[in-house]
C-alpha cells in the first residue's frame, strides 16, 4: 500500500474519525479496482451481457405479445361467426383464452415456458394450459436461455467473488494488511470500507441493467392490462432482492479472504461455494421437494378427476342423480309430468351438471397447487445458506412468471369457462321449447371475450414471504460472518 493512503490514515486514526478511515479505504479500492484492466473488461462484459440479453428478452416478449393479441383476435371472431345452432353445442365449440405476457418477463422468463400460455375452454372441461414454448425449443432450450435473471442470479456472484476475494488475504501477503492496522485502523472500519467499495461496484454492475429495464417498460406495458406504477413496484422490489443477494455475496467474499490464509485458498473456497450454489443446491433441493411433497403424473391426475366426475350424471338419465333431481325438480313446480315444467328441463339438468363439476375441479386442481406450493416451499427453505433458492422464486414470483401468478391466471380461465357454461344454460332454459331450439349470433356476441388482469405486487409479495425471510438471513450471516473474521485480524 502506498504512503499516499498510509499517511492520511495514520494522521485519522488519533482522532477517532472512524467514518474518513472508511472512506480512505473506500477510496484506495475503488482506485484499484479501476487501474486493473481485467477487472475493468469483466465489468464491461457483465455489463454488456446484461443489456443485450434485455434487449433480447423485449425483442422476444414483443414477438410473443404480438402472436397471442392475433391468436385472440382469430379466436374471437370465430366464436362470434358461429351460425344459428344450440347453445349447449355452441359451449362444445369453445374457445381460447391466451394469457397475457408479464412485462418483467423480459427479465426474467420464470416458468412461463414450461407450463403453456392458453387455455381451451370447452363443455363439462376444465383444461391443462397448452402449448409450452418448451417443447418446441430443442435440446438447447432445456439448458436455459440467457436472460437478466440467469446473469444476475449465477455470472454476477462469480463477478464479485473474482473482484473481491484478495480483498484481504492479498494484502496480507503483501504487508498492506500489517501496515493499516499498525497505524490504527480498526478491522471493522477495514471491513466497512472494502465492502463500501466492493457494494459500490455492485450498484454499478446493477445500474444499467434496470435502468434499461425501467426504460423498456415504458415501452412494453400494456397500459390497458398492466398498471406502469405496479409494474415499477415490482421492479424495485427485483433490484432490492438482487441487492441483498450480491451483497450478502459481498461480505462472504470479505469473510473468506480475512480469514483465508493466502489468496489461492481463498478463491478456492469460495468458488466451491459457488459451484454448491448455482447447480448443486438447486437440483438437490429440487429432487428433495420431488420426494417429500410429490405430485400426481398427468395420467393419474385425469384418472382422479374421471373417477370422481363418472359419480355424477352428465348425459345419462338414467343415473340415479339425474332421477333424483328431476323428482326434485318436478316437485318444486308442482308438476308430475317434464313437459309441463315452465322452464327447459335439459337447461336446468346442464346447469346441475356444471355445478357439481365445478367441486369437482377445485377439489382436484387446488390439490394439485397445493403440492407444488409445498415444493416450492420446500426448495426455497435452505435459502438462508445458499441464496440462489431464496432469490430464484423471488424474482420469478415479482416478474409475473411464478407457478401461483399461473394459477391465478388459470383461475380467471376457468371462471370464464363457467360464465360460459352458465351463459348457455340459462338460454336454453329461459328460451328453449324443444330438442330443435337454435340460438342466433347475438348470443355468442352477449358472451364477453376473456379479459384477464394480472394480480398486483402486493401478491406476489403475500406468496413470497419465505423466500424473502430466507434471503435476508442470508445477508445478516454473510454480514456477520464478515464481522466476525474482521475481528480476528491482528497486526502480527
Amino acid at each position: 500500500m502506498s504512503d499516499l493512503v498510509l499517511a492520511p490514515l495514520a494522521r485519522t486514526a488519533p482522532t477517532k474519525s472512524h467514518w474518513r478511515i472508511v472512506r480512505v479505504i473506500a477510496a484506495k479500492e475503488w482506485l484499484e479496482f479501476s487501474r486493473d484492466r481485467r477487472l475493468v473488461a469483466l465489468c464491461a462484459l457483465i455489463v454488456a451481457l446484461m443489456l443485450g440479453a434485455l434487449a433480447f428478452g423485449y425483442v422476444e416478449n414483443a414477438r410473443l405479445l404480438r402472436e397471442r393479441d392475433a391468436a385472440a383476435v382469430a379466436d374471437r371472431n370465430l366464436w362470434t361467426g358461429q351460425g344459428a345452432k344450440n347453445p349447449h353445442a355452441a359451449a362444445h365449440f369453445g374457445q381460447y383464452a391466451f394469457k397475457p405476457l408479464s412485462p418483467l418477463a423480459l427479465a426474467d422468463p420464470g416458468v412461463d415456458a414450461y407450463v403453456g400460455s392458453t387455455v381451451w375452454l370447452e363443455a363439462h372441461k376444465q383444461n391443462e394450459t397448452q402449448f409450452k414454448q418448451a417443447r418446441d425449443g430443442g435440446v438447447g432450450a432445456r439448458l436455459g436461455s440467457l436472460s437478466l435473471a440467469f446473469i444476475l442470479q449465477t455470472i454476477a456472484p462469480l463477478v464479485v467473488i473474482l473482484i473481491g476475494f484478495a480483498s484481504f488475504s492479498g494484502e496480507r501477503e503483501s504487508g498492506a494488511l500489517k501496515q493499516l492496522l499498525s497505524v490504527g485502523a480498526r478491522p471493522r472500519d477495514i471491513l466497512a470500507g472494502k465492502a463500501l467499495a466492493l457494494i459500490g461496484a455492485i450498484f454499478a454492475l446493477l445500474a444499467p441493467a434496470f435502468l434499461g429495464a425501467a426504460l423498456a417498460l415504458f415501452f412494453f406495458v400494456d397500459r390497458e392490462r398492466f398498471s406502469l406504477a405496479d409494474q415499477f413496484m415490482r421492479l424495485g422490489a427485483l433490484g432490492a432482492g438482487y441487492a441483498l443477494y450480491l451483497s450478502g455475496f459481498a461480505f462472504l467474499t470479505l469473510g473468506v479472504s480475512a480469514l483465508a490464509k493466502n489468496s489461492r485458498a481463498a478463491l478456492v473456497t469460495l468458488l466451491a461455494f459457488w459451484l454448491a450454489n448455482s447447480f448443486l443446491a438447486p437440483r438437490l433441493a429440487t429432487d428433495a421437494a420431488r420426494a417429500f411433497a410429490p405430485t400426481p403424473t398427468w395420467q393419474e391426475f385425469r384418472a382422479g378427476v374421471v373417477e370422481d366426475k363418472a359419480k355424477t350424471f352428465g348425459h345419462d338419465e338414467r343415473h340415479p342423480g339425474f332421477i333424483a333431481f328431476r323428482d326434485e325438480t318436478l316437485k318444486k313446480y308442482g308438476v308430475s309430468r317434464i313437459e309441463d315444467l315452465p322452464v327447459n328441463f335439459r337447461g336446468l339438468a346442464l346447469r346441475k351438471d356444471d355445478e357439481a363439476g365445478y367441486a369437482i375441479f377445485d377439489r382436484h386442481f387446488g390439490a394439485l397447487q397445493s403440492a407444488f406450493d409445498r415444493q416450492d416451499a420446500l426448495r426455497a427453505a435452505p435459502g438462508f445458506l445458499f441464496p440462489l433458492l431464496a432469490m430464484r422464486p423471488l424474482s420469478m414470483a415479482f416478474a409475473g412468471v411464478d407457478s401461483r401468478s399461473q394459477f391465478d391466471f388459470a383461475a380467471a380461465a376457468e371462471a370464464h369457462r363457467r360464465d360460459i357454461q352458465n351463459e348457455v344454460s340459462d338460454n336454453i332454459i329461459h328460451f328453449a321449447h324443444d330438442n330443435n331450439y337454435v340460438a342466433g349470433p347475438e348470443l355468442w356476441r352477449k358472451i364477453a371475450a376473456f379479459s384477464y388482469h394480472a394480480p398486483g405486487a402486493l401478491f406476489a409479495l403475500a406468496h413470497s414471504a419465505a423466500p424473502a425471510a430466507a434471503l435476508l438471513l442470508w445477508f445478516a450471516i454473510s454480514c456477520g460472518f464478515a464481522l466476525f473474521a474482521a475481528r480476528r485480524l491482528r497486526p502480527a
